[in-house]
């Protein structure tokens, strides 16, 4: 019997990019698969476009939200729809590597129970080089980009969950509405006593938009502030280091221009955390000494001196050099 995996996709615009991505999900083999687009407003020329392309194909099934409810809110929405064993997020503007991917998914993660996410390499589809604005494991260069290492994330580019996991952790937490989303979620399985791993025999090819439709200064940096400090802060992190990390990023800020994004964005995620406190912290979100300890020892790689670290904050954004 075939292994089940269901794959989500997210959708907004970007016609032809998301249709290319449903064609290579529903390429894969040696899997009984479902695909779940999830819409979040598309313009009705495009989702009329997107029905036209699943027409006839039942293991493929679109909802239409009609608005943007962010890229946590949507993979929840996704997910629910489905209930196979594993959990596979593609981006609508990428593809596959292998059409063998969801199966050797699926062979991997039967064998290691205890395996709650794992993280895709995630490769330029153009140039067929390591995206690098899709590498965000601390302490861990590229160069280590064709290793397996064990880490505290994945990409949301391409990923794989066990179901068990994400829902006993509760999913993605909508309010993050964009950006950093992936972390907070993987703390959580981690809390779980789960593993998160990186994989990059599992690979995507990643469309890169080269005029970044989500860009720094139209409000990706503000979510990048705002939910950083916020999921630290529902992790328990020391208010000193909540303080020398909104520090740190509005030195970011003003050194690309985006000072105003870091400062509303400090002042957002001091009301998100009011909120989240007025409530009580859940018990997931409680990290054992253990946890603490691999998260250490995993972003903490990075022996580079205090003050090369600090020069780093005046650095420009990527899209931004």
């Amino acid at each position: 019997m075939s292994p089940r995996i269901d794959v989500i996709i997210l959708s907004w615009d970007r016609t032809a990019e998301t249709i290319a991505a449903i064609d290579s999900a529903a390429a894969q083999s040696g899997v009984e698969k479902r695909i779940w687009v999830v819409d979040q407003g598309s313009k009705p020329e495009n989702l009329a476009a997107l029905h036209r392309a699943i027409d006839g194909r039942p293991e493929i099934h679109l909802r239409a939200l009609g608005k943007n409810v962010g890229v946590a809110e949507g993979r929840n929405i996704a997910s629910a729809l489905g209930s196979a064993p594993y959990i596979v997020a593609l981006d609508n503007d990428a593809v596959f590597k292998n059409d063998t991917t969801l199966a050797e998914i699926a062979r991997r993660m039967d064998g290691e129970p205890r395996l709650g996410a794992v993280a895709f390499r995630i490769l330029n589809f153009f140039t067929g080089r390591d995206d690098a604005m899709c590498w965000d494991y601390p302490g861990v260069p590229r160069a280590m980009a064709d290793r397996e290492f064990m880490t505290t994330r994945f990409i949301g580019a391409g990923h794989a969950l066990r179901r068990s996991a994400f829902e006993a952790a509760g999913g993605y937490d909508a309010a993050l509405f964009f950006a950093g989303e992936e972390r907070d979620l993987s703390y959580r399985i981690l809390n779980l006593g789960y593993m998160v791993r990186y994989c990059p025999d599992f690979a995507v090819l990643h469309k890169v938009d080269p005029t970044a439709r989500v860009n720094w200064r139209s409000g990706r940096f503000y979510f990048t502030v705002r939910n950083v400090l916020y999921s630290d802060f529902k992790y328990a992190a020391p208010y000193w280091r909540l303080v020398r990390s909104a520090c740190a990023l509005t030195l970011k800020g003003v050194r690309n221009g985006c000072a105003g994004q870091a400062l509303r964005g400090i002042k957002d995620a001091a009301l998100m955390a009011w909120r989240f406190a007025r409530k009580g912290r859940p018990e997931v979100y409680r990290l054992n000494g253990e946890v603490r300890d691999y998260i250490r020892s995993c972003e903490h790689r990075d022996e580079t001196p205090f003050l090369a670290r600090l020069r780093r904050q005046f650095d420009r954004l990527p899209e931004q050099v």
